[in-house]
Order: structure tokens, then sequence, then C-alpha cells
């Protein structure tokens, strides 16, 4: 690996901060765990009510709460270790090379990976749709599979749930385009950035830290059209999404500037992972009564005002995501100095199956429409039944192949094709 081109990961990255090699275990566990959520949240949302592009016969009371809950924190939560794992591969590495990483490694997957995926998303929600018109009965897929149309309409495709990938090139090309500029034209802002982020992440102003991020979030969150946080549908960037998920993104990058605090955050990391759960859960409560109240607010007989209840949802949100965040780290690294050899393969393979569950998560839990069981039990199984084959692509089809290397920036020896097995993980960037 090349050791620093500058003293600059983030706007004032000092070369001396921290171990230059240190894994960080706890946040890569993170940053994976949030996109494999997407599993969790998207085969949720098969079983809502209503509201989805397919929708299960046996919904589940519980799918309402895991889609909202996961929804409030995960991108946020992402977006934070994005930016601290893209300013860390900026000072390892350099612009140029960190620019040619960052094409590889989001750029390639964004570009093959819709042009392969809307197609198989669109077939999918055709398929789950021909197939629920159909009487159950022997033959009943297979007619359903014979029917369905291969014809894909890209006169409304959107980036689907690849819109993450959209967003990260945005702030790549800004923070690290901003980051080179600095260090060269203007000397003086990348000292004075820095001694501002080492007083708010471990000095006297550290107690200040959950304002201050509170304050930098809250006007994008009050942007919002709807209680949470809107999610993209279209190409063309939501300015206030942009900017919401650009701050998240930018804290990651600038506290890798002060990385000694991931340490600090061990310390009181479970009393802030309680505080944050009950944040949530209120935010959670805010929402419902929100969602509950709209009527009444149409009637013309207003529970609570409109603007006085959003504006407490937003605070509460971004206040429960702040502290998740500060909370997580420390616990994660706590807890991952040395993770097990599953927990790093599950961490390699997150990507890949981020990148492909979209479609099985309507494809599968479709096949089995006409299995009459507890809705709740029925999604939590469609869950397992979507990650298995997720995993076995991965194995066979990933780990040891050029894929791999693009996705994970190695190939992995592969039991049974290699006889042996690798101890190194894939490159934390």
């Amino acid at each position: 690996m090349n050791g620093p081109r500058h003293g600059g990961g983030g706007v004032g990255t000092p070369s001396s901060a921290g171990t230059p090699d240190k894994r960080y275990h706890g946040m890569d566990f993170i940053r994976a765990t949030m996109m494999m959520l997407g599993v969790v949240l998207h085969t949720a949302l098969v079983f809502m009510p209503e509201g989805w592009l397919y929708m299960d016969p046996q919904s589940s009371p519980f799918a309402p709460l895991i889609v909202g809950l996961i929804h409030i924190f995960r991108m946020p939560v992402f977006f934070v270790m994005a930016g601290f794992f893209g300013a860390m591969l900026y000072q390892r590495r350099g612009i140029g090379h960190f620019s040619l990483h960052r094409f590889d490694r989001i750029v390639v997957p964004l570009a093959i990976g819709w042009f392969v995926l809307y197609p198989l998303l669109m077939w999918s929600v055709s398929f789950a749709w021909t197939y629920s018109a159909r009487e159950p009965g022997p033959g009943a897929i297979t007619e359903a599979l014979r029917s369905t149309s291969l014809a894909v309409d890209f006169a409304e495709a959107g980036p689907m749930h690849l819109w993450f990938l959209y967003y990260l090139v945005y702030y790549y090309l800004f923070f690290a385009g901003l980051t080179w500029l600095l260090h060269r034209l203007a000397p003086p802002v990348v000292g004075a950035s820095r001694r501002c982020v080492a007083a708010f992440a471990t000095g006297r102003l550290r107690w200040l830290r959950l304002p201050l991020l509170v304050l930098l979030t809250a006007p994008a969150m009050l942007c919002m059209a709807e209680p949470g946080i809107d999610t993209p549908f279209g190409f063309a960037p939501v300015w206030r999404i942009l900017a919401l998920y650009a701050v998240y993104f930018g804290v990651g990058w600038l506290v890798y500037a002060q990385r000694e605090v991931v340490s600090r955050l061990e310390h009181l990391a479970w009393l802030r992972l309680a505080f944050a759960c009950l944040l949530l859960g209120l935010a959670i409560i805010l929402t419902a009564y929100h969602h509950h109240s709209t009527t009444n607010w149409k009637a013309g007989a207003p529970i609570l005002d409109y603007p006085t209840l959003f504006t407490a949802i937003q605070l509460v949100q971004v206040t429960g995501v702040w502290l998740l965040v500060l909370a997580l780290t420390g616990v994660c690294e706590r807890l991952f100095r040395r993770p097990a050899r599953p927990v790093r393969y599950l961490v390699d393979a997150s990507y890949w199956i981020y990148l492909l569950h979209l479609p099985l998560t309507i494809f599968i839990p479709s096949l089995f429409r006409n299995w009459e069981i507890d809705g709740t039990l029925k999604m939590l199984v469609m869950m397992v039944l979507v990650t298995i084959p997720l995993l076995v692509t991965y194995h066979v089809l990933v780990r040891g192949t050029a894929i791999g290397s693009v996705l994970n920036g190695r190939r992995f020896p592969v039991w049974p094709f290699h006889g042996g097995r690798s101890d190194r993980s894939a490159p934390l960037e």
C-alpha cells in the first residue's frame, strides 16, 4: 500500500494522527451492516399493507415499524462511514489513485449494475403480478414464467437502490477536489479547519459536539417534504437530500483528521446507544402520530399544529441518528478489534449483497405468495431465502474472480476451488 502523499485525508488531516495503516474493523462492520440492512428493508416492504412494487397477500403488522425504523438511520450512518473511509483512502493513496480507485469501485458497478439490475427488477415485478393473477395449482409458476414479458420500458427508469452510489460520486468529487485545492491554495484555511475539528472532536468543545452536529443537519431535515428523509427516485439530484447526506459524509471525511476520537468514543458508548434507541423509538411514535393525525388535519380538526409536529419529528430523528453514529462507532470498535472470519466474510460480501438484492426481494417472495402462514413469520423466512442465493453467488461468482477484484479490491482463495484459506481481509477502502 502506498504511503501518504501529503498530510490531508480530510480538509486538515495531520499525518501523525492515529496509526497510518490501522484497520477500523468496527466501522467497517457498521458500513457493511447498513448495506445488508437493504435486504431487510426491501423484503419488509413486500409485507406492507400497501405502497410498494409488489405486496404479499399475508402482510405483517411489524413491516411498517421495520421499514420506518431502518429508514431513519441506515443511510445517514452509511454516509458517515463512507466519508471517513473516503478520507482515509485519499490520504493513503493521493488524489490520482483515489480517483481511479473510486471510479473502479463506484462508477463501474453503478454503470454496469444499473443496466443489468433494472431489467431484472422490472422482470421480477412483472412476474410477481403475472403469477398473482393466476389460479394456484400445479404448473402455475411455470406458466407465469413463460408469460412474463422480457420487454423493458426505460422511459420512466430511475436509479433504483443504486442512488446512493450516484450520490457518492458527487461527494467524492466535491470533498476530494476541495481538499486538494485547499492544501495547495489556502494552507491557513486548512490549519483553521484542523483546529476547529480538533476542538469539537477531542478538545475543550467536545461537549458541544452533539449540538453542533444537530445544528449542521437540521436545516436540510426541515426542508424535507414529509417527516423523515425523502428518497430520490430520479436521476436528477434532489438538492435537499443531496445537502443532507453531504453533511453526514462531510463529517465522516473531516473526522478522519482527528481519528483518535474513534477510540475515545468507546467510553460511554453503551449509554449513548441506550439514549439513541430511546430517541429513535420516540421518533417512530411521533411519526405514527403524524400519520394518524393527517386525516384530522384534512377534516379541519387538527390535534396538533402540523409545523410544530413536523419540526419535533425532524429534530428528534436527527439527534437520535447522531447519537447512534457516535454510539455504534464506540461499541463496534470495542467489539471488533479482531473480528472473526465469518464476520470478515460478511463484510466483504456486503457490497455484492446490496447491489444484487432488490430484484430477489420481489421475485422470491412472489414464488411463495400462496404459502398461507403468519405474515411476520413469512417475512422473516423470505429475508433468509433472499440472502442465501446472494451469499452463494458471492462465493462462487465474485469472491475469487475479477468481479471480486472490482468490488473487494482483491481476489480471495475460494473453497473448494482453492485449497488454502486467506486470513487477509479486503482492503478497507
